[in-house]
């Protein structure tokens, strides 16, 4: 028997400082941050070339800032890309593979639920587009061949908008005016590994099915924050005045905590920790304790924000129950809570999916494609380094000198273009200039041998992450044929293809689960643009709710070409043509219709004759089959 779901599900105060004690007390449990971050930020500085960390290239990079044209003078060291390109490459497969349709996530359906379909793929390109999945879910390939962890949120948004109307108004008749409007979708946010806290003793790929709770903490400055309330549901949040009062308490050095918001240090030739702590510039002008003196909401300006999702029974939070069921919170600086939901997952899933391309069973220890590479950049920037060395021996390399003729300041400074003056000149007889500074010879016969093992070195990444020069856009040397060259890289996308399949099962899959339930749930009637069309579509819930059961939504590897096999489909009108026996049994008419709109012809309507021109085809059609098959008149011949 079918059940309706109460949308409006929220607690009270009392239940919210519980829900408050048990967030903290998971936070608290997430005894494995300190590490896990460490891990991110040295990965982190692999992809960004900033392994570099000493005193001494902190202070090159100072002197170059200060002067560009001394960096061009000096042999610094180098560290080789080759994290970094492969990395980008793979998400620009992943791109092209998920992300280049529109829209990303198409709709496939019955023939009679075609116009159903139609509204389903109109409002998710909609969506799409409105919230930036495409650029959300870029940042998600790029975090899951980095960390190989990309957590994304899939949550239903509703907030005030205004769209421009034209007035009707005596005064004003004919002018632009703001109407204002109630926009609502599928929001999908990538969110920050640094500061999200979770059940790690769950494999991330089944967080969404077996975790426990999955919170993580934003940093807002005033306005942000004063707008990101707008957003809410005024029916479900409370304590707002306490929360813009609260201020937040960045915990200096404390890494490790799933309460504190954590900035990673990269570069460290620029500081970031004041973005983090921040100055309160609105008690710096005096504007706080003005408006306390007027009795006005005294603002700080930084708030920290969290967001936490969690599994637990509602008498855990003082109501009645004890039937699992799923919450979302938002906590502001650990001290109030202005915002609690029981979501509805019709899946029973936690609407944050973790993306895992490699997943080998080992959960958080399982290397992403970085780690894989990082030893060969190590190597190969090492046997670099080690030939830069020997060229700065080349030049400056060790020199025995007369301190009664040389000074060794003036010998210290490594210019082409250096000045030394020779004291006690007169005690030189000729040219017998080896008196003051003789040069040990330095033998470099290995120099050229270390790039080589460097390039080798280099080719051995692409063959650990299945990649070669062209998935990079680079040339390859080789006589090879267009056949040969094909066999190539369909054997090289292998490695990438087996990623891309294994991001679908336990990612885009419930993902595209809980794109479609929301949608179902919560999506309102209304009018939308359609894309392809060029047209407006009429969206009825109603309609789409009814038919739900046969939908399927398509992406970049399950295609509409594999859930229904359009070369069979050709095959089949092809030879309905020859046997007439086909045409009579089956709607080849309605087949064909069928096949083209999933092609992506939804603009058959706009050609579709209406019956007067249709009757009027019929009668020209048959005149001019009579006027082919009638019989041509005997013609006389002329006598001779």
């Amino acid at each position: 028997m079918a059940t309706s779901v109460a949308l409006l599900t929220t607690l009270n105060l009392d239940q919210r400082k519980a829900f408050l004690d048990y967030a903290k007390s998971f936070a608290a449990s997430c005894t494995e941050l300190g590490t896990f971050r460490a891990l991110l930020e040295y990965r982190d500085r692999a992809y960004q070339l900033q392994m570099d960390q000493t005193a001494e290239r902190i202070q090159e990079i100072q002197r170059a800032m200060r002067s560009p044209s001394s960096a061009r003078r000096s042999l610094a060291n180098l560290e080789v890309p080759v994290v970094m390109p492969q990395i980008e490459s793979a998400v620009a497969y992943q791109t092209g593979v998920y992300l280049t349709s529109y829209p990303i996530f198409g709709v496939v359906a019955s023939p009679q639920n075609q116009d159903a379909a139609l509204q389903f793929e109109t409002v998710i390109g909609n969506h799409s587009i409105r919230y930036g999945w495409a650029q959300e879910l870029i940042k998600a390939f790029r975090n899951g061949f980095k960390y190989n962890f990309a957590p994304v949120a899939c949550l239903w948004r509703r907030q005030n908008a205004a769209t421009i109307t034209t007035s009707t108004a005596a005064g004003t008749a004919g002018l632009g005016q703001l109407q204002q409007v109630m926009q609502e979708g599928n929001v999908l946010r990538t969110l920050d590994p640094y500061n999200c806290f979770m059940d790690m003793g769950v494999l991330p790929s089944r967080h969404h099915e077996d975790g426990t709770a999955f919170g993580w903490n934003e940093l807002h400055n005033r306005m942000q924050f004063k707008r990101f309330v707008g957003t809410l549901d005024p029916t479900k949040t409370t304590s707002l005045r306490e929360a813009y009062e609260s201020g937040f308490e960045a915990q200096i050095g404390d890494a490790g905590s799933a309460t504190n918001y954590f900035s990673p240090t990269i570069n460290r030739a620029f500081n970031v920790s004041s973005l983090v702590t921040g100055t309160n510039w609105l008690n710096y002008v005096g504007l706080t304790q003005a408006a306390a003196g007027q009795n006005r909401i005294n603002y700080r300006d930084r708030y920290l924000v969290t967001h936490f999702i969690c599994r637990a029974l509602p008498s855990d939070f003082g109501r009645q129950g004890n039937t699992p069921a799923i919450f979302y919170g938002i906590i502001v600086n650990w001290k109030h809570v202005i915002y609690v939901e029981q979501l509805v997952s019709p899946n029973d899933h936690l609407p944050v999916f973790i993306m895992q391309p490699n997943d080998d069973g080992l959960g958080y220890q399982t290397q992403s494609m970085l780690d894989t590479a990082l030893p060969f950049q190590d190597m190969s920037s090492a046997l670099w380094n080690i030939t830069l060395e020997s060229q700065r021996r080349a030049v400056f390399d060790r020199l025995i000198f007369n301190e009664r003729y040389i000074n060794k300041a003036d010998i210290d400074p490594a210019s082409s273009v250096a000045r030394i003056p020779l004291r006690n000149a007169s005690q030189f007889k000729g040219d017998d200039i080896g008196k003051a500074v003789y040069q040990i010879p330095y033998r470099n016969d290995g120099a050229n041998l270390n790039l080589q093992l460097s390039e080798m070195v280099s080719q051995m990444a692409d063959v650990a992450s299945g990649q070669n020069r062209v998935d990079r856009g680079q040339f390859q040397k080789g006589n090879k044929t267009k056949t040969e060259f094909e066999t190539t890289m369909a054997n090289s996308n292998g490695r990438q293809q087996l990623a891309s399949m294994s991001i679908e099962g336990q990612f885009m899959t419930p993902l595209k689960e809980t794109i479609k339930n929301n949608l179902l749930l919560n999506q309102a009637a209304g009018t939308f643009m359609n894309r392809d069309t060029q047209a407006e579509v009429q969206v009825d819930p109603v309609k789409m709710r009814s038919s739900i059961l046969e939908f399927k939504i398509t992406d970049g590897v399950l295609p509409a070409d594999k859930l229904l096999n359009m070369e069979l489909m050709s095959v089949f009108l092809q030879t309905a043509q020859a046997m007439p026996t086909v045409m009579t049994e089956y709607d080849i008419m309605g087949m064909f219709i069928y096949w083209a709109k999933l092609k992506g012809a939804y603009w058959l309507k706009d050609f579709k004759r209406n019956p007067e021109q249709q009757q009027q085809f019929l009668q020209t059609f048959q005149q001019t089959s009579m006027a082919q098959n009638a019989t041509p008149p005997e013609q006389q011949i002329p006598a001779v």
